[in-house]
């Protein structure tokens, strides 16, 4: 058995470093997935999401696969005339 060797005193081990290293490592990535989210919403990767939570409230019709999700999505936004150019 190897005999436990003892540090200098700036060395020694704290047992509180390691719940504040974990805290940060918590921290960070619970940071990284709000701005994952926030991403998501911005370029309307999440719209597919929210349809689906939305859509099973509703009685009746069952929910579009995310193709044609996509597909109407498409249609609703190009078929309206745009005032552009």
């Amino acid at each position: 058995m190897r005999r436990a060797e003892k540090l200098p005193t700036g060395m020694q081990r704290n047992p509180s470093s390691h719940f504040v290293f974990r805290v940060s490592i918590v921290a960070i990535s619970r940071l990284a997935g709000a701005a994952w989210q926030s991403l998501r919403e911005w370029s309307g990767d999440a719209a597919y999401d929210r349809y689906l939570l939305i859509a099973g409230t509703r009685p009746g019709a069952a929910p579009l696969s995310r193709s044609d999700f996509y597909v109407e999505h498409l249609q609703r936004r190009y078929s309206r005339p745009s005032r552009c150019c």
